[in-house]
């Protein structure tokens, strides 16, 4: 849902941006150009979102699981054992 809505967010910018393109550039050959870097633009921005979308998910995913901190845990206590030399 949230995806969707970013989206058409992003597709909403890009095509006011067509829309100026349209509006006050009269030459076809630069309209043309522009409009291929408003689509790469469109393109990588969604692209972008999307990896950022998963990349968070897993992260959560990650540091909502019992045993992150539980490692975590057991690697401070491991590192700490060793900087003291406190082992027994």
């Amino acid at each position: 849902m949230l995806t969707t809505l970013v989206n058409n967010t992003v597709d909403a910018i890009q095509t006011s941006k067509k829309i100026f393109v349209d509006t006050f550039v009269k030459h076809e050959g630069l309209a043309k150009i522009m409009h291929e870097f408003v689509d790469a633009q469109n393109e990588y921005t969604k692209k972008a979102i999307e990896v950022g979308f998963t990349t968070a998910s897993n992260m959560h995913k990650t540091v909502t699981d019992k045993s992150f901190y539980t490692e975590t845990a057991k690697s401070m206590q491991e590192s700490a054992k060793a900087i003291f030399n406190t082992q027994k």
